[in-house]
């Protein structure tokens, strides 16, 4: 009570009783052109005997005029406490508004229908409250404020300007504290002076008075700010600078977007000329330090790019006015006609042709480009290009002019000698005709002929032939911009094939394998035959003199391959099917069952066993496999698994032959033979391995100090006949160690667990010795090779 007495009398030596008056806090605004707004700030907490009875801490509605320039603003944000305590609020922020600019920055904030309660009691209500500052760069700042209807606890106050405050009280309950009272002070503040001005249209400073085990104190609790508003001068003007201009170079006839860089430029004060020419669209990013423009027209050549604000010029930057062809007047093409396949000379007449660089035929550049120097004509070989009429245009280095169009005209076909061969390929065909400069390929059907040789008048080819299906096929030019097409231009004569070899010639009874066949005359469609049964996914390559295809499915033993096209079928080929255990089946198991640790010896029968890999028991896998050489019986010892019955499944290259539930596993507890060491320390982390049977992986746990060690932080051996783990903490003393799996308990054995400083010099084991009648006898067996003595205490 004493402490308390104290901290109250502290208490009350700092406060002060009656009304507290504190100025507003000032936005920051020092930077010149700064500008800010604020719609309500709340800053309220108090506590009472170390109970916080009021809090609430929030800005609603705030704007900063950009860095760079430009506006902040916002409207409409309701005005709401959430999480606050002892105080609620009301009403909207109609407006909050910063501006910053090159001539003036200022600052708006406009608050209705305030209402404000405290420990719930009606405070502060006002109608309409405003707060503006205006900052030229030019004249006198100004703050201005203006309060439509105002009250403080219910009644209507008047606030005079930087005048004295207004102040009011209304009783409050407040835990802890008799006599509560809460006090209000008013004030009213716009301030200029020849950098800045600010206005804050209410400032309502707040106070707790009462008693608070026996003593009259006061308890500041804070400020509410309504309707804010500051601003700063803008920094006088300098004359701009300019560093890059991007692109530096665009058409004769303007209308180019150029980016311009570097410093002072001002949004709506800015122009651009070029040579003395103004540019049109000029717009100047925030900040002031790019700006984009559109390039008016001037004659070919260099021009000086001039920026210019109300506080002066840039240093010129470089332009290059390129010629883009207005000026040009084209009035022939001759000839206006060509093949597909281009090589057309051309020429384009007409004046002003001077500074043109290039001719494209539908967006296709020409090649062999002259022009002459008076710029009246001008020379060009055409592109390949498809049938048809195509766009001619006289490219400048900074636009293009239309010329008279230039038609393509298709190529043809009129002969083909001979017309017919063998479907191996191979025949040579001369095709004549039309428009063949610049074939690249010639078609038939689908398939490429090889060695294409074109006469260089375009009238005339020969190709070779490829393999092909017996029939008649298209025969297709290839040519840039169009093809030659002559339907069922050539036919394909049926021929025998020939097989020579087949690799590899053995595999799988079950089929499956991929195979190739080399021979001659094979043709898309041909099938393969193994005895009798057809291959899959068969595959002629390009030639016709190999093909791939997958095996079926047949006995094993040898089988005859044949191939077989529209020409007819070659001489079989010899293929050895091999055994590959798709065939093996369980027919017994011996014996049936065994102890669920595992390590029982049994016979599988059935047929197909030769070449099996493995036996599994429920998935897990077998040890010991040994396979009979004729296939039909191996044994294996089983591993540990759970008591129930089991899937028994031999696994063969090929297939797995199973038998369901063919063992099943007789439920045999887990037994302790001998735990090592048999002590640690009492800090836990000691590795203990227990040995003894029936341990089954993954699923066995073990007990010590009452605590159980789960599964997966120990490891049992694949037969269950061994474990490790890590021992926890535990209290010095004996505790006893039992091991669980799904098929029981085992026998519990001691631990000891030791102080944390106790060296073990020695070693310590449990042993626990297993006569054949199945009793188990607990023998334990504590070496300790070494003793310490610390003080008068015998460590043991």
């Amino acid at each position: 009570m004493g402490s308390i007495r104290k901290s109250l009398s502290i208490l009350a030596a700092v406060l002060v009783v009656g009304a507290v008056v504190v100025g507003p806090p000032t936005p920051a605004v020092a930077q010149p052109g700064s500008a800010n707004a604020r719609g309500v700030v709340v800053d309220l907490s108090a506590e009472v005997l170390g109970n916080m009875v009021i809090s609430a801490d929030a800005t609603i509605g705030s704007a900063t005029a950009p860095a760079g320039g430009g506006t902040d603003t916002s409207t409409l944000i309701p005005i709401a406490l959430p999480g606050a305590l002892g105080v609620t609020a009301s009403g909207t922020v109609e407006q909050v508004t910063a501006t910053r600019g090159a001539t003036a920055s200022s600052a708006f904030s406009s608050v209705n229908g305030l209402n404000l309660a405290v420990l719930g009691v009606d405070v502060l209500d006002g109608a309409e409250i405003t707060a503006t500052a205006t900052c030229p760069l030019v004249g006198a700042q100004t703050a201005d404020t203006t309060i439509t209807g105002l009250s403080l606890f219910g009644t209507t106050v008047t606030l005079i300007v930087n005048g004295p405050s207004v102040t009011g009280s209304a009783v409050v309950t407040v835990a802890g504290m008799i006599g509560a009272t809460l006090n209000a002070s008013l004030t009213r503040t716009e301030t200029t002076t020849a950098a800045g001005a600010a206005a804050t249209a209410v400032l309502a400073t707040f106070a707790l008075t009462g008693i608070v085990n026996g003593q009259l104190v006061t308890i500041p609790v804070g400020t509410v700010i309504v309707a804010q508003a500051s601003c700063e001068r803008p920094p006088a003007p300098v004359p701009p600078t300019t560093s890059t201009i991007a692109p530096d170079s665009g058409p004769q006839s303007g209308g180019q977007t150029v980016t311009i860089t570097g410093t002072g430029f001002v949004a709506g004060s800015t122009t651009v000329t070029f040579d003395g020419v103004p540019a049109t669209g000029v717009t100047v990013a925030t900040g002031g330090t790019s700006l984009t423009a559109v390039t008016p027209a001037n004659p070919v050549g260099p021009a000086a790019v001039v920026v210019t604000t109300p506080a002066g010029s840039a240093a010129p930057l470089d332009y290059t006015y390129l010629a883009d062809g207005s000026g040009a007047n084209i009035t022939g093409l001759t000839p206006p006609t060509g093949p597909t396949g281009g090589g057309t000379t051309v020429t384009i007449t007409g004046t002003g042709l001077t500074g043109a660089v290039a001719v494209d035929f539908d967006g296709l550049p020409s090649t062999d480009f002259t022009i002459n120097p008076a710029g009246t004509a001008i020379t060009v070989v055409t592109p390949p290009n498809p049938a048809g009429p195509a766009l001619v245009e006289v490219v400048f280095p900074a636009g293009r002019v239309t010329a008279p169009p230039f038609t393509y005209v298709a190529p043809t076909i009129t002969s083909i000698v001979p017309d017919e061969g063998p479907s191996t390929g191979g025949t040579s065909v001369t095709i004549t005709g039309t428009g063949f400069t610049g074939a690249t390929g010639v078609n038939f059907g689908d398939t490429p002929g090889t060695n294409l040789v074109v006469d260089p008048s375009g009238t005339s080819l020969t190709v070779f032939t490829p393999p092909g299906a017996p029939g008649p096929v298209d025969v297709t030019v290839l040519i840039p911009g169009a093809d030659a097409v002559a339907p069922n231009g050539f036919t394909y004569l049926a021929a025998p094939p020939t097989a020579s070899a087949i690799s590899p010639d053995s595999g799988p009874q079950s089929g499956g394998q991929t195979v190739t066949i080399t021979g001659t005359g094979f043709v898309p469609g041909s099938t393969v035959s193994f005895d009798g049964v057809p291959a899959t996914n068969v595959v002629v390559a390009p030639g016709g003199t190999s093909l791939t295809a997958v095996t079926p499915a047949n006995p094993v033993g040898p089988a005859l391959v044949v191939v077989t096209t529209p020409g007819g079928s070659a001489p079989p080929l010899d293929y050895t099917y091999l055994p590959d255990g798709s065939g093996a089946v369980v027919t017994g198991l011996t014996p049936t069952s065994g102890p669920a640790a595992g390590g029982t010896t049994v016979t599988i029968t059935g047929t197909g066993f030769t070449g099996a890999t493995g036996v599994t028991f429920d998935g897990n896998p077998g040890t010991n496999l040994v396979v009979d050489p004729s296939g039909t019986s191996l044994t294996v010892v089983t591993p540990p698994g759970l008591a129930g019955p089991a899937d028994v499944r031999v696994q063969v290259p090929g297939a797995d032959a199973v038998e369901a539930n063919g063992f099943r596993y007789l439920a045999v507890a887990p037994a302790i033979e001998s735990v090592d060491p048999s002590r640690g320390a009492r800090t836990g982390g000691t590795t203990v391995t227990i040995d003894g049977g029936g341990f089954v992986p993954g699923q066995t746990t073990v007990t010590i100090c009452g605590q159980t060690i789960p599964a997966s932080r120990i490891t049992v051996n694949q037969d269950g006949t061994s474990l490790t783990f890590r021992t926890p903490p535990c209290p010095a003393g004996d505790t006893t160690i039992s091991v669980s799996t799904p098929n029981g308990v085992s026998n519990a054995v001691t631990f000891r667990y030791v102080g944390q400083n106790l060296p073990v010099t020695g070693s310590s084991t449990i042993t626990l010795v297993r006569y054949s009648s199945g009793a188990v006898v607990i023998g334990v067996v504590l070496l300790l090779l070494g003793r310490r003595r610390r003080g008068n205490h015998v460590l043991g």
